[in-house]
């Protein structure tokens, strides 16, 4: 290979493990590079990721955008940003985002986060996309410098954009996430010298929101800086490696400022690790200082999450409310602690739910630190508007092994209606960064992870595990909202009567049977609808069917979701040869993926037009209760 083609490539730590660039790291070439963009990662993606799809920018009536403009200059640089504000005019003064790009610090642009803008400004934010100065350009720390002119420039124009400048918020993505965070956890004090624009304007911010940015450059779980093979990006933007020159490595990490001033902050990561170094600790300091943070991991996502399908509209939606919470907190609310170790009200879940009174018309929220909590849990139906909030999705697991054929420790045989190891019986019910697990085992037969009687359910960003029979909305007519969850199983693994809504959810099959039992009644007009969800199997598996119908008019809809290669073709089987499948409700809508081609769907089963999508509305399918409203 030509020693000048081996130049351009080097090690781009903050989204894949190698990314081809234009231009040798160590050299300032005060050009800008473009080598990575939004499309570059979708090609990047296909192979392992067919399902994502790229987020568009989308300009509406509803956001008013003005972009180019100028907000600092430095020498003869123009730096440039970009402001997404609603159009509608608000007398009550609005929340402001500065959205920061990723690209290891060398390439990257600001309108790649221009769906974000859209969207969040349609939400009523005011959002700004600035760039800034790449290492190709000017290193370290002259990135941090434009940001904190930007800054500024948001500061000093507030009053044209109706912000508050007591509620402005950083948020950022990969790179733009290490220095969202750098910039929040350092805007109390003079962190570096800057620039000269827009001097006697304040920096303050009150929300730091960090999307795959680590918060430390030296620490045991940072991959950054290993310059073994080649440059790596990080050394490249420091100018020197971290063995030769430390300590800006160390001034540039969030993890070393956090201290009673540091913001509220939100971090929403992917699956990958590294990107996720020094959160612990951070976190950990955060609450020794008394300061609110969340964590929220999508399980199975690539680095760069944020731009694409199906994890974008639940990011939108964590952010959303994450700034809620912080920016408008909820009074007269009460609050419980479940810790194993002794360090919160209770040890046990139950023991929570006990203390909450009969009748109970006040919102409870409790949270539960990380552990396995072995209990066979009962919330009764006196106890509405109860709040379930998990340290970890991954590590606050509630579980139990009851299964039909068991027998109980009151002598009973346990039946489907008594195996569940959760049954939620109140209304106004929501979960949050729960597992919610049946560890009957493979060959158990029938065994509930969780049983809904309540109306109106919301389970956010929970997982949802075991075999057969694992999640089962079990009362006719109530209503439950499921988003960014993950739900495996092997037989009829989500059934029942209910109404249900599934938004961004994965979904995955462990053997060749069913994903639905639908036992819809003739008299309700809507079902299971999953929408923008992920469809997964084992790798061995190709006889999967979408569903079959447990009781005659079964209502299942299934529209603009990938549908993985262990679906079997005809999509939809019957219900042991009983006359069920004449009077099923399936449809399907716009599906992608390997097996989602309608010629091959079987005959009793439907593809929705455009106009018979409309009735497919999320509030027709939930009537008057909008759960997107507050999902704290």
């Amino acid at each position: 290979m030509d020693r000048r083609f081996q130049n351009i490539i080097i090690l781009f730590c903050l989204f894949f493990s190698v990314i081809t660039f234009a231009q040798s790291p160590v050299s300032n070439t005060s050009k800008r590079d473009t080598s990575f963009t939004n499309y570059s990662t979708e090609q990047s993606l296909k192979k392992e990721y067919p399902f994502a799809r790229l987020v568009p920018d989308s300009s509406t009536k509803t956001v008013t955008e003005k972009k180019g403009l100028e907000y600092c200059r430095t020498g003869q640089r123009k730096l440039l940003l970009d402001v997404f504000s609603p159009s509608v005019k608000a007398a009550e003064k609005r929340i402001g985002i500065m959205i920061i790009h990723g690209g290891g610090w060398r390439s990257g642009n600001r309108t790649q986060h221009y769906a974000l803008a859209q969207r969040l400004a349609a939400l009523g934010y005011v959002c700004f996309t600035p760039e800034y100065r790449l290492s190709t350009e000017a290193i370290y720390p002259a990135a941090v410098e434009d940001l904190r002119a930007a800054l500024r420039w948001m500061h000093k124009n507030a009053g044209i954009y109706n912000i508050d400048t007591t509620k402005i918020a950083v948020a950022g993505f990969s790179a733009g996430g290490q220095l969202a965070a750098l910039l929040g956890s350092t805007a109390h004090k003079k962190y570096s010298p800057g620039n000269n624009c827009h001097t006697t304007s304040s920096e303050s911010v009150q929300a730091i929101i960090d999307m795959d940015g680590i918060l430390a450059f030296i620490h045991p779980e940072s991959g950054e800086g290993d310059d073994s093979k080649r440059t790596s990006a990080a050394t490249a933007w420091f100018g020197a490696s971290k063995t030769e020159k430390p300590e800006p490595w160390k001034q540039a990490s969030a993890l070393t400022h956090v201290s009673a001033s540091t913001p509220p902050t939100l971090f929403i990561n992917s699956s990958v690790e590294r990107m996720r170094a020094g959160r612990t600790d951070y976190i950990n300091l955060l609450t020794a200082y008394g300061i609110y943070s969340e964590a929220k991991t999508f399980e199975g996502a690539p680095h760069s999450f944020p731009l694409f399908h199906p994890w974008f509209d639940s990011t939108v939606q964590i952010i959303n409310r994450f700034l809620d919470k912080v920016f408008s907190p909820r009074k007269n609310q009460s609050t419980i602690i479940v810790a194993q170790d002794g360090s919160g009200n209770y040890r046990s879940v139950q023991e929570a739910f006990n203390s909450i009174p009969a009748n109970n018309h006040t919102p409870v929220t409790v949270y539960v630190r990380n552990g396995v909590y072995k209990e066979k849990l009962i919330l009764d139906s006196t106890k509405a508007f109860v709040t379930v909030i998990g340290e970890d999705k991954f590590k606050t697991v509630i579980t139990f092994h009851d299964h039909t054929g068991k027998v109980s420790p009151r002598g009973d045989t346990i039946n489907t209606y008594t195996s569940h190891s959760f049954l939620s019986a109140a209304n106004d019910f929501t979960a949050r960064n729960i597992t919610f697990e049946n560890t009957a085992g493979f060959n158990a037969g029938q065994a509930v992870a969780i049983q809904i009687l309540g109306d109106r359910s919301k389970f956010i960003n929970c997982r949802f595990i075991g075999n057969q029979d694992v999640l089962f909305p079990s009362r006719a007519a109530t209503r439950q909202y499921f988003e960014n969850c993950y739900i495996e199983g092997t037989t009829d693994f989500i059934f029942g009567p209910s109404i249900a809504w599934f938004q961004n959810c994965h979904i995955h099959s462990k053997k060749n049977s069913h994903v639905t039992a639908a036992s819809t009644p003739k008299e309700q007009a809507f079902g299971y609808v999953f929408n923008d969800c992920v469809l997964t199997g084992d790798t061995s598996l190709r006889n999967v069917s979408l569903g079959r119908p447990w009781r005659p008019y079964a209502h299942v809809v299934v529209m603009n979701s990938y549908i993985g290669p262990h679906i079997k073709a005809e999509g939809w089987a019957n219900w042991n040869s009983t006359n069920n499948y004449l009077t099923t409700r399936y449809l399907e809508y716009r599906n992608f993926g390997p097996s989602s081609n309608p010629a091959q769907r079987i005959s009793w089963s439907k593809q929705l037009s455009e106009e018979e999508l409309k009735r497919y509305k999320i509030q027709n399918v939930l009537g008057n209760w909008n759960p997107q409203i507050d999902q704290r």
